[in-house]
């Protein structure tokens, strides 16, 4: 068929630091090798997500490759839902925190030989209200991070670190109402994370329960900031005191902030302040090519 000959390549130009045409050429060159013929799509953040589903359906592509951030990557992931296609992720952001978590490599050659290869592994997604999250998602502390590096002068981990002081100066704990079928928690939380995967972009886990592909999502709730309990992430334990930490295993919630409206982020992107996230499971969402 013709529409196996096809590969279509999203290209973010303002995410992170890499540099995009060094990766525009190399992938030219290794669709030229394999056969196939390529086309191209830069997101300018004006209805990138329709251009693109109207691309796909146009093109039929049997590969969609991505350079950007985790933003861009959950947003074509969501243009690609209920498509046959496999998903190749060239990391090109400032944290690539989903890279991070299947291990893909940080190099351009490295990562493009993956996103044409032949291994790959179906994956879930967590619908929370009409975003489409594959990675980590969050309201409070880290959604705050977000807005304040968006909103600075230096990318990359530097300009995360830089904005983590004034972040941690500016938050407040809040007051959240969490339902799911396990019952009802209502707590004080410093960041209520849902997670469907494991790592953030600096490659600490902040989910070691995280799996993909188990049809399930996890949320984490940090209660405040407490370095004994920072310690058992980095080394691996999984055993948490729940005054500082607790950990829900489910494939619905609602998450309801009683006191106030809170800082909300998607994979990397900050959405504003919200006052109730619903979030469920969305399992097989996509197929991405891995190591």
């Amino acid at each position: 068929m013709l529409s196996e000959q096809k590969v279509l390549l999203v290209v973010n130009p303002i995410s992170g630091d890499k540099d995009k045409q060094e990766i525009l050429s190399k992938v030219t060159a290794r669709a030229e090798e394999d056969g196939y013929v390529l086309s191209v799509f830069s997101t300018t953040g004006d209805d990138d997500l329709a251009q693109i589903r109207e691309l796909v359906k146009n093109l039929c592509p049997s590969r969609v490759l991505v350079a950007g951030g985790d933003g861009t990557i959950s947003m074509v992931a969501e243009a690609l839902q209920g498509q046959d296609v496999i998903f190749g992720i060239i990391p090109a952001g400032s944290a690539n925190g989903l890279s991070a978590d299947f291990g893909l490599p940080v190099s351009i050659e490295e990562s493009i030989e993956v996103a044409f290869g032949d291994n790959s592994v179906q994956i879930d997604a967590v619908k929370i209200n009409e975003d489409i999250s594959l990675h980590l998602s969050d309201i409070g502390l880290n959604a705050l991070l977000v807005k304040n590096y968006e909103n600075g002068d230096v990318r990359g981990k530097l300009g995360y670190a830089l904005e983590m002081f004034k972040t941690l100066n500016e938050h407040e704990n809040f007051q959240v109402r969490i339902t799911t079928d396990q019952g009802v928690l209502e707590t004080e939380a410093l960041v209520v994370i849902i997670a469907n995967a494991k790592k953030y972009g600096t490659g600490i886990s902040i989910n070691p329960f995280g799996d993909m592909s188990d049809g399930k999502f996890e949320l984490v709730i940090a209660k405040k900031i407490d370095f004994i309990e920072t310690a058992k992430f980095l080394t691996g334990n999984t055993e948490f005191n729940p005054e500082v930490m607790e950990f829900l295993s489910v494939e619905k919630a609602k998450i309801e902030c009683v006191d106030r409206e809170v800082y909300f982020q998607v994979d990397g992107e900050y959405k504003g302040e919200v006052k109730e996230l619903n979030a469920e499971i969305l399992k097989g969402f996509v197929r991405i090519a891995i190591p």
